[in-house]
């Protein structure tokens, strides 16, 4: 907890020093469209997607879980597809059955007792 304080505190000065640095004037946003997407990503991409991960490491373990971030890009790649950002490319698909496969075979291991007996 300490670090990500400490970190975040990093951040957000260097990005004052920054913004100070550049003379630019700060603008308040007051579009509708910015702040319906701010709180879009502020609620359900963060704290609800946050929320669902805690419930998956409850059901299937943090080790299971933690291969749930080897999708992460998979998901991102489809998604984007989806919502017309990207183009549909071999590439793409190719990544997403990589990062599919790689999570699969993770996963299919059998465990290893780390003790014999």
């Amino acid at each position: 907890m300490r670090a990500n304080t400490i970190g975040m505190f990093v951040a957000t000065l260097s990005l004052l020093i920054f913004a100070l640095a550049t003379a630019k004037d700060f603008v308040f946003p007051t579009s509708l469209h910015y702040w319906g997407g701010l709180l879009y990503l502020a609620i359900f991409a963060s704290f609800i997607a946050w929320l669902l991960y805690l419930l998956l490491v409850k059901h299937m373990g943090a080790a299971e879980s933690s291969y749930m971030v080897a999708l992460f890009p998979a998901i991102g790649g489809f998604a984007s597809v989806v919502i017309g950002e990207s183009a549909l490319s071999w590439n793409l698909v190719l990544g997403i059955v990589l990062a599919v496969l790689g999570a699969f075979i993770a996963l299919s291991k059998k465990k290893k007792s780390e003790f014999p007996g």
